[in-house]
Order: structure tokens, then sequence, then C-alpha cells
């Protein structure tokens, strides 16, 4: 193979991996403004500038666009949970300050929280899709699980519950409190979430068995 035609290569493989990002950015911000019932094939590759036979070419149907967009997002807030879940010399204060700082991000990126409902009444409509759904989903539950086991097991205090619905209650809220809260008044969604945290630890029992970090 000429050096010529692995360039071509190369430039064909770039192009295509440009249109699979462009039809997913236009999909996500279609999906928020309009959501999935409201977004269609036609709508995501105008939006992205190209024909629906190049979305065809990318992906099978618009629920793989919402799938892919699910996955990119769990294995990046997967990446920071593990940067302080893998911390060990970190103290509970410490660790609080850390999730604290996470949560900060729900009040940045409030299309995230958008899209994570819009997945859920689709998985709730489309059973397909809920099978996919929840196989990425709780792996990025039992995330947030561990997150809050190590929270309380650096604080020498029993979890009060199961720790995943802990975490899906973590999350709702989140989300919840994303979608709900004006421009009017200042975000206060990592302040929220971090009380929530800090008031189960307040109100735990002591691990006998475990001295506090």
């Amino acid at each position: 193979m000429t050096t010529t035609l692995r360039k071509m290569r190369l430039s064909r493989q770039e192009a295509q991996m440009q249109t699979r990002e462009r039809l997913i950015e236009s999909a996500s911000h279609l999906f928020v403004r309009f959501g999935f019932a409201g977004t269609s094939l036609r709508d995501i590759a105008e939006e992205a500038g190209y024909s629906q036979g190049a979305f065809y070419s990318n992906f099978p149907c618009k629920e793989a666009v919402l799938l892919e967009i699910l996955k990119r997002h769990t294995a990046m807030e997967d990446e920071e949970i593990e940067a302080i879940v893998g911390n060990e010399c970190h103290s509970i204060e410490q660790v609080l300050a850390a999730v604290e700082t996470w949560c900060e991000k729900f009040e940045k990126d409030r299309d995230w929280s958008i899209l994570t409902i819009e997945l859920q009444l689709h998985a709730l409509r489309s059973p397909t899709f809920a099978e996919s759904y929840a196989q990425f989903w709780l792996a990025h539950e039992e995330r947030i699980a561990e997150l809050i086991r190590l929270t309380f097991e650096r604080s020498g205090k029993i979890v009060p519950a199961h720790a995943p619905q802990l975490a899906a209650g973590l999350m709702a809220l989140a989300n919840g409190l994303a979608v709900q809260e004006s421009m009017k008044r200042p975000p206060a969604i990592a302040a929220t979430m971090a009380l929530f945290l800090r008031t189960l630890i307040t109100g735990a029992e002591q691990n006998a068995s475990v001295a506090p970090c």
C-alpha cells in the first residue's frame, strides 16, 4: 500500500469520526430541546449538516444515538468518581468536599440532567431500549454506591440503607434539582446534595469495629 493510499484511508476514517461526533452533538442538543420523541432522524441529520444516509452509516436507529450518549457520559462520570474513591488518604471531610465539588457539575451542565430524564422515560416505553439502558445505568449506579460506602466507612458509620438505593436517591435528587431550579436564583444543587449526605452520616449508627478517619 502506498503512502498516498494510507493518507486517503486515514482521511476517510477521520471524516467518518467527525460525522459521528457531529451527529451525537446534534442529537444531544435536540433531545434536550425537543425531547426524544419530538426529534426525528432527519432532524438530527439536518442539524449536523448531513443527509439521513450519513446518519444510517453511523447509527442503525435513533435509540443507538441515545445509548451512545449514555455510555460516554457515564464513562466520564465513572472516571471522576474513581478519582474520589481511589484516594485512600482522604479524610471524611476531604471526601465530602470532593463530592460537593463533583456535584457542582450538575449546576454547570443541566442538559445532562434533562437527557437523563429523557433516557428514563424512553426506557419505560421501550422494553428493548430498557435492557441496554439498565446495563449501563446500573453499573454507573454501583459506582455512586461505592462512593457512598467509602464516605460512611471513612466516617466510621454504618450505611443506614442499601447503598445502591441511596445512590439512586442521590442521583434522582441531583437530576430533579437541575431540572426544577430556576435561572433566577443561584443554583444550590451541590450544597443540597452535600447536605443530604452529611445528614445521613450524622444520623447513622457508629460502626464499633471501625475507628473514624
